[in-house]
């Protein structure tokens, strides 16, 4: 996360953005305590697997 976040920066993007599945709760957690929000649920169809809810995450990294 520490080269993602860096290269956000480096790049100029204010929020580094990403999402996991619903259920994958140990990666939400791992991404909350590292400052990300969830900025909302969506329902789709993923790799031909109907029903997965993603879980957009957000973390502000300002602007320099």
């Amino acid at each position: 996360m520490d080269f993602y976040e860096r290269f956000a920066r480096e790049s100029r993007c204010p929020f580094l953005r990403m999402d996991t599945n619903e259920r994958n709760t140990p990666a939400r957690s791992l991404y909350r305590r590292l400052g990300h929000r969830k900025a909302a649920v969506l329902p789709c169809t993923f790799n031909v697997i109907p029903g997965v809810r993603l879980v957009c995450l957000e973390k502000y990294l300002g602007t320099e």
